[in-house]
């Protein structure tokens, strides 16, 4: 809450003036009496929603990692085996460790997240330091993990349908949902913000990179860009590199990363060779540019939208391993940005 010098406001509760205080939250303005009651009906519905929602939520969590053998994916499996009788009791056993470890995985994850949404609940609500959008942040997040507690959405099961005619084998294959890929740390003098989708070259004129949260370790994954904003020098990169990989000061591409950047430069094991193939960059302000990671082919390959040309790239995994993370950087000129478009 915010004090107002302005006699001539009226509250938006009584309408009588003068309103005192201003919501930094919803905006609106409040005579002394009625700022205390939205402040207590904000507390109300942070106890009565947010919160409650929170303890729902966890109380969900904790049953299921109680019994992370009954998952619901685990009923695919089981099903398959029933009419698949005998044949396969091998390839079930292997499939089912191999799911609960991913399961694991995920449960790891959303515990980590869950704490982390009590501990900034519980420094919210004590401080009494929240308001209208921040309880609507709270309450999408919370649907998020609910979501992702029920149906998780970096899980799928394929069916390999070429080992017999009569039986598929399964496959557990752990997919990225691109919604979810976000920059993540950063190296060097560079910013990431908007909830990890935008990295901003600041002050400096070295090279500065980020790396994206997500790992990959098979299947196909495209990631969509936009170039926010690009100096004269046009230098941007956009590949991978080994999830480990150190990264210090111009080397932050690091010695496993392959892709492409701007002077028509291609990038092998941390290394550049100009017009490889025939690339050219031709990076220009709002290009979506597209990265596919291909981890079954062992390839990534580069799409400028606008010029409608795409370059490919064999990635070696003895220099550059499995998993793979997603590296941008950026070179020369402060103020170069690049968006992850969802």
């Amino acid at each position: 809450m915010a004090t107002s010098t302005t006699n001539n406001l009226h509250c938006i509760t009584c309408g009588k003036p003068p309103a005192t205080f201003m919501c930094r939250g919803c905006s609106k303005d409040f005579c002394m009496r009625h700022a205390n009651e939205h402040r207590q009906e904000l507390v109300k519905q942070m106890d009565e929603n947010v919160i409650y929602f929170y303890d729902q939520l966890r109380q969900n969590f904790d049953e299921q990692m109680e019994k992370s053998s009954d998952h619901p994916l685990m009923k695919q499996i089981d099903q398959w085996e029933e009419n698949s009788i005998e044949k396969i009791h091998q390839i079930a056993n292997d499939a089912r460790k191999q799911l609960l470890n991913i399961i694991e995985k995920h449960m790891d994850k959303l515990k980590n997240d869950l704490e982390y949404l009590r501990q900034e609940l519980k420094k919210a609500r004590d401080d009494e330091h929240f308001f209208e959008n921040d309880l609507n942040k709270w309450m999408i997040k919370l649907n998020e993990l609910k979501n992702d507690l029920i149906i998780p959405q970096t899980i799928n099961i394929n069916y390999d349908n070429n080992t017999t005619p009569f039986i598929s084998k399964i496959i557990i294959k752990e997919t990225t949902d691109m919604l979810n890929e976000r920059f993540e740390q950063s190296f060097g003098d560079i910013i990431i913000s908007d909830n990890g989708t935008i990295a901003t070259h600041n002050t400096s004129s070295y090279y500065a990179s980020v790396r994206g949260k997500c790992e990959y370790t098979s299947g196909k994954h495209q990631i969509r860009f936009q170039i926010k904003h690009l100096s004269n020098e046009s230098w941007a990169f956009f590949g991978i590199c080994y999830k480990d990989t150190t990264a210090t000061g111009c080397g932050s591409i690091g010695k496993t990363g392959y892709g492409f950047s701007g002077q028509d430069n291609v990038w092998h094991h941390g290394s550049s060779k100009k017009e490889f193939n025939g690339y050219k960059s031709e990076f220009e302000i709002n290009d979506i540019i597209e990265l596919l990671i291909n981890c079954d082919q062992r390839t990534i390959s580069l799409t400028n939208q606008r010029t409608h040309k795409t370059h490919s790239l064999d990635v070696d995994i003895t220099n550059c391993p499995l998993p793979w993370k997603l590296t941008v950087g950026l070179y020369f000129s402060p103020g170069d940005s690049i968006c992850i478009l969802n």
